[in-house]
């Protein structure tokens, strides 16, 4: 039993300077949304939370570095969803469209539904025309 709880001592202070630097990262990311208007929040919010939940996601795509919501397409919005067919994220130099269905708080600071589709690849020649760089 000694042993057990040593280790788990061990574990929470080798866990403790991770869950700091995600809570102070997360807390950095909050302040610098607070600080955009309502609209553009929005879009920000949505665009964070596709980006997390691809880094999960076990797809050949899980290393998003940019993500436009609007690179295709306007999105609409209606009360506090936003929705698209036209985003588009970039992951290993490659652009790939995207549909979404984001919900968010009314003070649009937090995300509460994400539904999101990704579509083929967005062919290099179209890149220009829809200001997706080849960096």
């Amino acid at each position: 039993m000694k042993r057990l709880l040593v280790s788990i001592a061990l574990l929470a202070v080798a866990l403790s300077p991770a869950l700091a630097r995600q809570s102070n990262h997360q807390g950095k990311t909050e302040a610098g949304l607070a600080k955009l208007a309502p609209s553009d929040r929005f879009q920000q919010v949505c665009d964070i939370e596709l980006m997390e939940r691809l880094r999960r996601a076990d797809q050949p795509y899980n290393k998003p570095d940019s993500v436009i919501a609007y690179a295709l397409g306007d999105p609409t919005i209606s009360g506090d969803i936003l929705k698209g067919s036209g985003g588009a994220f970039r992951s290993g130099g490659i652009w790939y469209q995207y549909s979404f269905t984001c919900s968010t708080t009314p003070d649009r600071m937090k995300v509460i539904s994400l539904e999101f589709k990704v579509g083929q690849a967005v062919p290099r020649d179209e890149w220009d025309a829809h200001g997706l760089s080849i960096h």
